[in-house]
């Protein structure tokens, strides 16, 4: 049969979507006889049933493979196929290897990959070097490489091929004749069919979900408490984790020895024992395999559902079910685009997370962008596509999917304020995260520190400029009483900020200027013994944005006045808020008792004996064995809660001469401190 003639309308293979086409050619050792041959000998390996652990030699190379790791690095080309009885060669891969026809062949990598066919036709007008072909691929095609590995290995490839030929003396290369009957007979991509931020999901109507999947977005508390934020381990390639979780839960299919599993680990994706343990871990965390015995395997329903299933969302929603912040992405992403640190911070400051860990997040974006809920922007940001907004319709009403930390006051107005106060300060402390490490805009870091400690209720101002201090605090009292901080602000974009990026003797000068009391510098975080020493000797202290979060937090929690903050600002050196955890459990306390006298009061109202009139002494004899107090309140404690509580102003206690009886329910008290409480904000 003549070259190129099997190359008909009816044989022609059948290209993907470009969205569905792989970024990269199969990474098979080329040997000395070029690709096609090395090809050639690994499907005829197949086809004779070699097992899948025998090492597949290519003359001229020096690498070892085993079959098994071969057919991994053909399946995403789609030359090769797995289902529960192995691996296959495809329909089309079949037809080449009766021909050898490197026509066919070429039109079969043109229709899984991209930029394959597509490299010949920018080729057609002149030679061109490898960086040129690159630099097209990136600006006409968005392929966004950031190295030429890619356009070597198709170079490597289309030359094997005859597709193309190198010019020693230009070091460039051009396409042959070959290659150009070739683009007579295939399709492929003009760069014209592009436009940014297409979403490939625009015209959907209906979600690509099992109705099994769907069901698993629907959290109890109970799930919502198992939920981990840092993610397990999966071996191979962010863009393909489902493909990698469906060969290991294939080979378990039926009961299977840990000794089995760890050889397949290493000669299929080359990982060490621990590693693949870890793996094992995380598969029986997300339910989709069960432990037989100690060391026997199998795969279990949920397993056996994904395997059956094509639908990448499908394993989205079960890493979400065990993963927090995965679908709470999606509003975030409705909301405006956004990078992976500023999601990052995000994480921190909102969700939970113990630091700011883009691995992590990249990971959740990995699989969110399979699935094809989220979208790549410019600027290395990311939006929510159709689909990811048909989803978010489907599951907005979960209570995990209300962005911020989720409260369960009883009452709706005061839940309602306490979640936009929440917001508000989330927003700040994301800014705060944000503006410390951009060290381009130290403005914006310094203004974020004024909104950060007016949520302290420190009056704040932004100075910034020659000879001033960044931002001047006034603690909130009479001028007798009060104390100022003259405040730095040192931003840095990577890392923390050493002896050599502060001046000690400008913020003595700072402070003397502005008459204040104390001296600061609040960055992301310090680096160095000795940048501490030197600040314990210069009287100045280090406020990271750690600490400084911490304490917004505990603010929000527990307010305490400023002369408790005092007592921070009177460190030398790094801060710490040991020094204020006193004054804070004091408050807690109080808390603590308010609302013990007040039950305590309230359920004695129903009492036939009493009929809800009892002295101190009944109160403290009631109240000194409850777990809420590490040690019983005192009984000048509760006289003094009682004289507050009976007042005029707060009048929810009254009291005879038999002793003190509740006016109300517990209800009404509350709705009472609560119109305290809007008064308060309504003077701001």
């Amino acid at each position: 049969m003549e070259t190129g003639q099997i190359l008909t309308q009816e044989n022609l293979p059948k290209p993907r979507d470009w969205e569905a086409k792989v970024f990269a050619v199969p990474n098979i050792p080329r040997g000395k006889e070029g690709f096609p041959k090395s090809l050639k000998i690994i499907l005829e390996q197949l086809i004779k049933n070699t097992p899948y652990n025998t090492t597949v030699k290519i003359p001229g190379s020096e690498s070892f493979n085993t079959l098994e790791g071969l057919c991994i690095k053909l399946r995403p080309s789609g030359i090769v196929t797995k289902n529960s009885a192995g691996w296959n060669l495809s329909p089309e891969a079949k037809l080449w290897l009766e021909t050898e026809d490197p026509y066919y062949l070429t039109a079969l990598l043109t229709a899984k990959i991209r930029f394959f066919a597509e490299m010949l036709a920018v080729l057609l007008d002149d030679p061109k070097k490898a960086s040129e072909l690159q630099s097209i691929a990136n600006k006409e095609y968005l392929l966004n490489w950031k190295t030429n590995t890619e356009i070597r290995a198709r170079i490597g490839w289309l030359t094997d091929l005859g597709m193309i030929s190198h010019q020693d003396y230009t070091q460039k290369y051009s396409i042959t004749e070959a290659g150009k009957r070739l683009l007579e007979k295939v399709q492929y991509t003009k760069p014209s069919s592009f436009t940014l931020d297409t979403d490939p999901t625009s015209s959907e109507t209906s979600i690509p979900l099992s109705n099994w999947a769907l069901k698993l977005t629907s959290l109890n508390q109970d799930e919502l408490t198992e939920r981990k934020t840092s993610f397990g381990y999966f071996p191979g390639s962010n863009t393909s984790v489902k493909a990698t979780v469906d060969d290991y839960l294939l080979m378990m299919n039926t009961p299977v020895e840990l000794t089995h599993i760890l050889k397949y680990s290493l000669e299929s994706y080359g990982i060490a024992e621990t590693s693949t343990k870890s793996f094992l871990y995380n598969l029986d965390f997300l339910d989709l395999i069960d432990r037989k015995s100690k060391t026997v395997y199998q795969t279990n329903n949920l397993g056996k559902k994904l395997t059956e299933s094509s639908y990448e969302l499908d394993f989205a929603c079960i890493i979400n079910k065990k993963y927090t912040f995965v679908f709470e992405i999606l509003p975030h992403l409705k909301e405006s685009s956004l990078s992976t640190k500023q999601l990052a911070v995000i994480a921190k400051v909102s969700y939970g997370f113990r630091n700011e860990n883009k691995s992590d997040i990249n990971k959740r974006l990995s699989i969110l962008r399979n699935a094809e809920l989220i979208q790549d922007m410019p600027s290395n940001n990311f939006s929510l596509t159709h689909r990811g907004q048909l989803l978010l319709d489907q599951i907005k009403d979960e209570e995990y999917m209300r962005v911020g930390k989720h409260l369960k006051n009883s009452n709706e107005e005061t839940k309602q304020n306490s979640q936009e106060t929440t917001n508000v300060i989330d927003k700040v402390l994301n800014d705060l995260r944000l503006t410390s490490s951009d060290s381009s805009n130290p403005d914006g870091f310094e203004k974020t520190l004024c909104d950060c400690f007016k949520i302290l209720g420190f009056n704040a101002k932004w100075l910034g400029g020659s000879g001033k201090t960044d931002v001047l605090l006034q603690a909130p009292t009479t001028p007798r009483f009060a104390y100022s901080v003259a405040l730095d602000a040192k931003t840095t974009y990577s890392g923390g900020i050493t002896e050599s990026q502060i001046n000690f003797d400008t913020l003595k000068d700072h402070k003397k200027i502005h008459g204040a009391n104390y001296s600061a510098v609040v960055a992301r975080e310090f680096q160095g013994e000795r940048l501490i020493n030197r600040a314990k000797q210069h009287e100045v202290a280090l406020i990271n944005i750690d600490t400084l979060e911490r304490l917004i937090r505990w603010h929000d929690e527990v307010p305490l006045k400023s002369d408790s903050y005092k007592k921070v600002f009177m460190q030398k050196g790094l801060v710490s808020l040991n020094v204020i955890e006193k004054d804070r459990n004091a408050v807690i306390r109080e808390g603590s008792l308010l609302q013990a006298v007040l039950k305590c009061l309230s359920e004695e109202s129903n009492d036939p004996i009493t009929e809800g009139i009892i002295q101190p002494r009944e109160i403290y004899h009631l109240l000194k064995n409850q777990n809420q107090f590490d040690t019983p309140p005192t009984l000048e404690e509760i006289n003094t809660m009682l004289k507050f509580l009976s007042s005029p102003l707060v009048g929810c206690v009254s009291s005879t001469k038999e002793g003190y009886f509740a006016l109300g329910s517990l209800d009404d008290a509350a709705q009472k401190f609560d119109f305290y409480l809007k008064a308060c904000s309504q003077v701001k």
